[in-house]
């Protein structure tokens, strides 16, 4: 079982600067034991306060670990019932945009969470009945928030959210009074129609006044400045969630354990990383990894690098556990079988069809149909892959993982298709290296190499002797 260690400290920081009658965090302070309705009482109290347009920049600069869980608390609240709650689907959003340049979280968490909900600013699409029928909270999101938020959506992934939403509605906003809303709206279109610079100059000067331009540019820059202080606050408060290791059941104040957290998230080694299946499907995996010290130190380097959506190169020599840190590490994420992990070892013989795909016969004489390689599969639908022995690979599959790996995108010759990483694909491979000369080498002559600038690496050592005896 993990412990999380919550910061007092912060806690009674962000206490301090909530309004009493926002929070309860200060009764919960006062404690000096908390049991498990008090811990979820402050996740959930966390969670309601993250939605606050004035405290989600200070809930992620004291509880960045937590950021994912209180996101994904939010999005059950907003999906229980069978209508959605769009009050809180909009005061969501504009909290995800703010963190999205801060923590690496909110965008894995975006990608998710738009796949089945509306876009930032569906109010625009109710007509005069349905906006009435909806019960909007005391502080209801002003049409200027979430013109903003959705500019901030943009900014992040401009591909992705041009083409899932519906931007009809926006260009009547191009005519409101409200300057904010109409500035927003101008960037969001000129970006959406890949206006160049040039062009997006004319267009906002005959949307906007000259004044008005001016005051729109100060606005970025204040909010830009402000992100800039934030993002260094945040790496302030490294130590403001820590993580340890316990079996029993001894909590003090302070503590929050695995079993507190959203069914949507778990933690590896006090890293928070979404889920996929509940948590009873995963137990029949983890039986086979025993969790020393070595073994936790290298879980929370590879949880870390796929919280932060980067590919993973783990090296290490033959037998040191780089494949197993991967299946433990899918198994406690939800990715117990294929094809939610796919498995690939490569060698001389493989070639580019076997991840790509290839057109195979049917049953019909002279009919093909095209039959997607594992790595079209994972790519195309947020799968995770490895592929065991990267080193061994050929130049036509380096080839592929090329301009995957540098522009997170897919081409598979002859189909002219280039298939968009879809959210949730997370990419491993294995490198072995060798001993010579007093110390362990990777190989250096193979076509692996090209790729080496782009991998997160993880290096993985045998265990000590005392590790051995403790896990045998």
């Amino acid at each position: 079982m993990e412990k999380l260690d919550l910061s007092l400290t912060s806690l009674a920081a962000i206490s301090r600067h909530v309004d009493k009658s926002h929070s309860e965090l200060s009764k919960y302070l006062s404690k000096q034991v908390w049991n498990q309705q008090d811990r979820q009482c402050i996740l959930g109290c966390l969670a309601q306060l993250l939605l606050e347009k004035d405290y989600t920049l200070l809930i992620a600069r004291h509880l960045r670990p937590l950021i994912l869980d209180l996101l994904e608390r939010n999005a059950e609240r907003i999906k229980m019932d069978v209508r959605l709650n769009h009050d809180l689907h909009e005061r969501l959003c504009v909290a995800v945009s703010k963190l999205l340049s801060i923590s690496p979280d909110a965008q894995t968490f975006a990608s998710r969470y738009f796949n089945s909900a509306p876009p930032v600013f569906q109010r625009l699409f109710f007509t005069s009945e349905e906006s009435a029928s909806i019960q909007y909270g005391p502080r209801r999101m002003k049409l200027r928030d979430l013109m903003g938020a959705t500019l901030r959506f943009l900014q992040s992934d401009c591909e992705k959210f041009r083409v899932l939403w519906d931007w009809s509605a926006c260009v009547s906003q191009l005519l409101t009074s409200d300057v904010m809303v109409r500035g927003y709206t101008a960037q969001c279109l000129a970006l959406v129609s890949h206006m160049t610079d040039n062009q997006k100059t004319i267009f906002l000067r005959k949307v906007l006044s000259s004044e008005e331009i001016l005051h729109l540019k100060m606005k970025s820059l204040e909010e830009a400045q402000q992100l800039e202080v934030e993002r260094a606050l945040v790496l302030a408060n490294q130590g403001s969630v820590m993580w340890r290791l316990e079996r029993g059941n001894k909590y003090t104040k302070g503590q929050v354990v695995s079993e507190d957290l959203s069914q949507s998230v778990t933690a590896v080694c006090g890293v928070i990383l979404p889920r996929l299946a509940p948590r009873q499907e995963e137990q029949k995996s983890l039986q086979n990894l025993v969790l020393v010290d070595s073994t936790c130190r290298n879980l929370r380097r590879l949880a870390m690098a796929v919280a932060s959506q980067k590919p993973v190169l783990l090296e290490g020599p033959i037998g040191c556990g780089k494949t197993a840190l991967v299946e433990y590490l899918a198994a406690v994420t939800g990715h117990v079988k294929a094809p939610d992990i796919l498995k690939v070892q490569l060698g001389d013989q493989t070639d580019s069809k076997m991840l790509l795909g290839m057109y195979r016969c049917t049953d019909i004489p002279g009919k093909f149909v095209w039959q997607p390689g594992s790595l079209t599969q994972a790519v195309s639908k947020g799968h995770w892959i490895l592929l065991e022995d990267i080193d061994h690979a050929p130049l036509d599959v380096i080839s592929v993982l090329l301009p995957l790996m540098e522009n997170k995108k897919l081409t598979i010759p002859g189909r002219e298709d280039c298939i968009q990483v879809a959210p949730g694909f997370q990419f491993f491979a294995t490198r072995r290296m060798f001993y010579s000369g007093g110390s362990w080498h990777r190989p250096q002559s193979t076509h692996a190499t090209l790729l080496d600038k782009y991998w997160s690496k993880l290096q993985i050592c045998n265990m000590t002797r005392d590790e051995l005896k403790q896990a045998s």
